[in-house]
């Protein structure tokens, strides 16, 4: 990868631009000399005039980028990740915008697009950035819609004078291995007199990381506890009065609640005074369109409250995107306790329709980069990535206010209209049933027509144009009717399923719509624009509609004999109704893990305690206690001296006494089990404390759910 890259750079730029091609060797094994190729190695008229700089120990990535940089001679100092290819005419593009200010101190980053390892050429239409934005826990991510200057690099790829580079003094000289550096030059850049630019031309494909090919696959490791230590020392550094803030975020409890150091940080405070830089305030200001107007910065946070229920929403987090959205006992409030994060919501997102595009246009999860989205009229609300810049529909959320109080949740409410929108946030009906194909002859739904509307058929027969798919299943003595839910799963194209509920003569949802296509009949399902798909006759998918010119025969069907048909290669498939698949559930009397709210089940208070800190949980609302059951299970059961337990401040570990295990999460993080205490502190599983008032057994929070 060293060599093609050197060879990228030198057949992609004018030679006369290039001193020299700096190679840093990490400590590699064996020596990057020993791999790299004699030619290069030797130099000589036409080759690219490589150096190669040696650490005879690995010291990591920032080590590595501060020893090349250092050691650079030119006018200008290029750092390129060492797995790159860059478009002919980068340079010139680099040195015209740093040309742009008239003076030394401007940094310049590329469009970086996307490398095929395989050939080191630039992928088509690949994934591409440009600038980045620095988020409150100190994590960064790709800005959309990003203008000329950059709040924050990405890090890998830019290129400054090396006269700024002296002057700013490199990268910190004490964070370690890799992470955080990123973040430091681009805010003491943008504070202490310079800026930086996206330069107007300059493409530069990089290699990105693919689990499916070996190549790409990182070849050293990552130390997390360095990594964040260094966006610590970013954060002290920069943030001034709102690194109290960016403290408060679980990830960083190593250095506030644990006493680990965060290292000498007079290095900041002489080049501070040295160049006289400005407060944070003063980047927040200048980058008001990324923090204010996104709401990032909010001005109010608040829980979002149903009110037939009395319950309140709350994102429920997920290992990838989308996050669900659900209705939980509300948290805080007369019962005491905090309000957990997953319930807190504030305003957010860019609002394009209005001049200069000020906050707001959706509801973003407090915290974290969260937003409400929703696919279509009738799809289920999860949170996806907020796409701060405002140009993601599904994201367009506004509560309808009547008088001082809010009503509805809007979904893409009308501008033109307050208090309208194309649909509001409401509860969801439970499913009766799923929906199946199966063979003609044993298909117990059929089809009712809604209007007199009628299709006239190439063989004569007439069917509806809109009708109901009825089946005889009931629920509370009401016959279920066929429409599209919201999908439960992340892999619906479409964001919906076809499903049964009660038949509700008022549910426009409960509409099929049927259009002839390819001697058959298109069907679309209710208000959205998606259409019912046979996948060659083996399930049934609620798909966005293809045009008839696709002849895409797994959407044409046929109505016979009142049932919905799918014909095809000598075979023939009706939809109809199939029971749910029952869920495992949870014991009964046993414990599982939930938000922490002040309410039944979750008040669990420490009594008889003796000397010895041992202590008895007695369940406020039955008066029994918290029992080992069975060899490791945790339930409600009758207060006795084997039953006492003892909290671990130090180790963060609540222990039964007799057993001696300690109370863990399990495996999936739901149903907490007693396991063998973790020695000689405990990892995430066993971090747990004891709230007295109201009452939790509480986890510890993680980056994910921040507590």
């Amino acid at each position: 990868f060293a060599e093609k890259t050197v060879r990228a750079i030198w057949d992609n730029t004018e030679h006369g631009r290039v001193k020299e091609i700096l190679v840093v060797d990490d400590g590699s094994k064996p020596p990057l000399r020993t791999l790299i190729s004699a030619e290069l190695l030797n130099g000589g008229p036409g080759v690219a005039p490589m150096r190669i700089i040696r650490h005879e120990r690995t010291m990591g990535l920032i080590s590595a980028k501060k020893s090349g940089g250092d050691a650079a001679k030119g006018d200008v100092i290029v750092f390129f990740d060492c797995h790159i290819s860059p478009r002919p005419g980068w340079e010139q593009a680099f040195f015209k915008q740093m040309q742009r200010a008239g003076d030394h101190r401007t940094v310049v980053v590329p469009t970086i697009t996307s490398l095929d390892p395989d050939t080191w050429k630039e992928i088509p239409n690949g994934a591409n950035g440009k600038s980045c934005y620095v988020l409150w826990n100190t994590d960064f991510t790709w800005l959309s819609r990003p203008g000329r200057d950059v709040p924050l690099m990405s890090g890998g790829l830019l290129a400054m004078s090396r006269r700024w580079w002296q002057e700013t003094e490199g990268y910190d000289e004490h964070m370690v291995a890799w992470g955080g550096e990123n973040i430091d030059q681009s805010i003491r850049t943008w504070l202490c007199g310079g800026r930086i630019e996206v330069a107007a031309g300059a493409y530069v494909a990089h290699m990105w990381r693919d689990p499916k090919n070996p190549k790409t696959s990182l070849k050293y490791p990552i130390p997390t506890r360095d990594v964040m230590r260094n966006k610590a020392r970013a954060t002290k550094a920069w943030f001034g009065e709102f690194a109290q803030k960016a403290f408060t975020f679980p990830e960083y409890e190593a250095f506030t609640q644990k006493g680990e150091s965060l290292g000498d940080m007079s290095n900041f405070e002489r080049l501070q005074q040295k160049l006289q830089c400005k407060p944070f305030t003063h980047y927040l200001q200048r980058f008001s369109y990324v923090y204010f107007d996104t709401g990032l910065i909010p001005l109010e946070v608040f829980q979002i409250r149903e009110k037939k229920t009395g319950l309140c929403l709350e994102r429920i987090p997920a290992d990838q995107q989308p996050h669900t959205v659900a209705l939980a006992y509300c948290g805080g409030g007369d019962g005491g306790g905090p309000i957990p994060e997953l319930q807190l919501w504030h305003l957010g997102n860019r609002d394009r329709s209005r001049d200069g595009g000020p906050c707001c246009s959706g509801i973003m999860n407090w915290n974290f980069l969260q937003c409400m989205d929703a696919v279509g009229v009738g799809s289920k609300v999860k949170t996806f990535e907020c796409e701060i810049q405002g140009g993601a529909q599904n994201q367009f959320f506004a509560f309808e206010h009547i008088g001082e109080e809010p009503g509805q949740l809007l979904w893409r409410p009308k501008k033109q209209n307050p208090g309208q929108g194309e649909a509001c946030l409401a509860t969801v009906q439970p499913k009766g049933g799923d929906a199946r194909v199966v063979p003609v002859q044993q298909c117990q739904s059929r089809i009712e027509a809604d209007g007199d509307q009628q299709l006239q058929m190439a063989d004569g027969h007439s069917v509806p144009a809109r009708f109901r798919l009825r089946n005889t299943h009931q629920i509370d003595s009401v016959e279920t009717c066929g429409l599209a839910v919201g999908a439960d799963g992340s892999d619906s194209t479409s964001g919906f399923q076809l499903a049964f509920q009660k038949c509700d003569p008022r549910d426009e949802g409960q509409i099929f719509h049927a259009k002839k296509m390819l001697n058959g009949l298109q069907i679309r399902v209710g208000d959205t624009d998606n259409c019912l798909d046979s996948v060659g006759g083996t399930q049934v998918l609620v798909y966005p509609c293809y045009e008839e010119s696709v002849q895409n025969y797994n959407q044409a069907w046929q109505i016979r004999d009142n049932r919905l048909i799918w014909e095809g290669r000598g075979h023939s498939v009706c939809i109809d109704f199939a029971a749910l698949a029952q869920k495992g559930n949870r014991r009964s009397g046993l414990f599982g893990l939930q938000t922490c709210t002040p309410k039944p089940g979750q008040r669990l208070r420490r009594e008889s305690q003796n000397e010895d800190g041992t202590f008895l949980f007695k369940d406020v609302d039955s008066g029994d206690c918290l029992v080992r059951s069975g060899k490791d299970q945790l339930s409600i059961g009758l207060c006795g001296a084997g039953e006492r337990w003892k909290e671990h401040p130090e180790a963060e570990q609540v222990q039964h006494v007799a057993s001696g295990l300690c109370i863990d999460a399990g495996v999936n993080e739901q149903n907490p089990v007693l396991y063998p205490c973790h020695k000689p502190r405990a990892s995430r599983k066993q971090r747990f404390k004891v709230v007295d008032e109201p009452g939790w057994i509480q986890m510890q929070g993680t980056w994910g759910d921040n507590g």
